[in-house]
């Protein structure tokens, strides 16, 4: 790890108390040494520096021994695997895993041979893993620890085994489990080296106001039990009304059921006796039913003799009808074919005519090549003519209508000049009246 990366996460609770009372601005001061390198001097206290070397060490101790846990549980498969080791290891350790492996499977030429009561147990047969002597497994960890090009190796065959055991826990072996407690403690520790007394602090204090928060829950819960007693007493009481109730309507229920049985006795009496009605009448049915059967029996056979006799009838009907239809469809084809000649004939004429009226419209054709301009031109001669009848027409009418204008206009003046010499002659023959009146002569 990086040394400045762990100031924010390592320190000690004398730093924490310190910073705690000094002021806004030893707060600044210590937060602007934190982002310090380490490396200069006055970065950091000695106690946080003396943390974080503890903190590497001991992650590097637990590491360690983490590895050499996974290299245990890879032993059996590394050496199987001979090939893999003698490209990785030097000759003088080649040869020294081959004679620790070459004493684990033989203990009896083992050189450390010393116990002679295991040897009278092996000579007896019992090969159990007691009697196993320890063949320098110490060594072996030593040899295979000290090349780290292992290591890509035994994670493959770590991360393998985690999936085959994730799929089956079944398969989850003793060593393996406690090689995951192993890295969880380790997970553990580390969480716990990398928080401040700060954190610490403040989860204390969290944790006091989730035991206050738990003290007035708990009173809470007294109160609810209280309620529950009390609602459960009622529950009780109102459970033991509820059951007199009960054992009243069972009561009830039996002398109920009594009469039931009692009036179903009755209707089951008179049940029978309209069954036993029922069946007397039905015999009688039966007998009637019976007389009609024969009679509908008589009148079935007379019919079928009528249908009998009336279909042999129709089946001579229908032979002499289908003799008729012979002879009229042996009529209808001679006719036919006869008509088939005329009509051949007709459509031959037809042809003929049709080719006679495509000749005529040809020659029609050429004619109106001729015709039809001569026919434009009479037309253009027509409506030139009767274009300068028009004219000359309108101009008549236009003069007509001038002159009657001009006359009324004529008659009008003429009128109008008699009216004024009236005028003037009433005036004149109304003056001497005025002046004997004595009224003035008007201007």
């Amino acid at each position: 790890m990086d040394p400045p990366s762990m100031t924010g996460t390592l320190q000690s609770t004398s730093t924490y108390s310190e910073s705690s009372k000094t002021s806004s601005k030893s707060a600044q001061s210590t937060e602007k040494e934190r982002e310090m390198d380490l490396t200069k001097d006055n970065a950091a206290s000695p106690i946080d520096l003396e943390c974080h070397i503890q903190c590497e060490r001991i992650t590097k101790i637990l590491d360690d021994a983490i590895y050499k846990c996974k290299l245990c549980l890879c032993l059996p498969e590394l050496v199987q695997e001979y090939r893999t080791l003698y490209s990785l290891l030097s000759p003088p350790h080649m040869d020294d895993l081959t004679f620790i492996f070459e004493q684990y499977d033989n203990p009896l030429f083992s050189a450390s041979l010393l116990n002679m009561a295991v040897m009278e147990d092996l000579k007896a047969g019992d090969l159990s893993l007691k009697n196993r002597l320890n063949p320098e497994l110490g060594h072996l960890l030593y040899i295979m620890n000290s090349y780290p090009d292992l290591r890509p190796k035994v994670e493959e065959i770590i991360a393998k085994q985690r999936e085959i055991q994730a799929n089956d826990k079944t398969l989850l072996t003793p060593a393996f489990e406690f090689l995951m407690e192993l890295e969880h403690f380790r997970d553990i520790m580390v969480r716990q080296m990398e928080t401040t007394a700060a954190e610490e602090l403040s989860a204390k204090i969290s944790t006091k106001k989730l035991e206050a928060s738990n003290e007035s829950l708990i009173a809470h819960i007294k109160e609810y039990t209280k309620t529950l007693k009390e609602e459960s007493e009622r529950f009780e009481q109102t459970m033991s009304l509820k059951e007199e109730m009960i054992s009243k309507l069972e009561n009830e229920l039996v002398l109920l059921s009594h009469d039931a049985t009692v009036k179903l006795k009755k209707k089951i009496l008179d049940s029978e006796r309209q069954m036993v009605l029922a069946t007397r009448s039905h015999t009688v049915k039966n007998e009637m039913l019976k007389e009609e059967e024969i009679e509908t029996r008589e009148g079935y056979e007379q019919l079928l003799r009528s249908h009998l006799i009336e279909e042999k009838n129709q089946r001579a009907r229908r032979f002499k009808v289908e003799t008729q239809l012979l002879s009229w469809l042996q009529k209808y084809d001679l006719e036919m074919s006869d008509k088939q000649v005329e009509l051949d004939e007709f459509t031959q004429k037809h042809e003929d005519e049709l080719e006679k009226c495509a000749e005529l419209e040809k020659k029609l054709a050429e004619q109106d090549i001729l015709y039809i301009p001569l026919m434009a031109e009479r037309e253009a001669e027509y409506n030139q003519e009767m274009t300068e009848k028009m004219n000359k027409f309108l101009i008549d009418h236009a003069a007509r209508v001038i002159q009657h204008a001009w006359r009324e206009v004529l008659a009008n003046r003429a009128e109008k000049r008699k009216l004024r010499k009236i005028i003037r002659k009433l005036q004149e023959a109304q003056v001497p009246t005025n002046l004997i009146k004595g009224k003035p002569k008007p201007k």
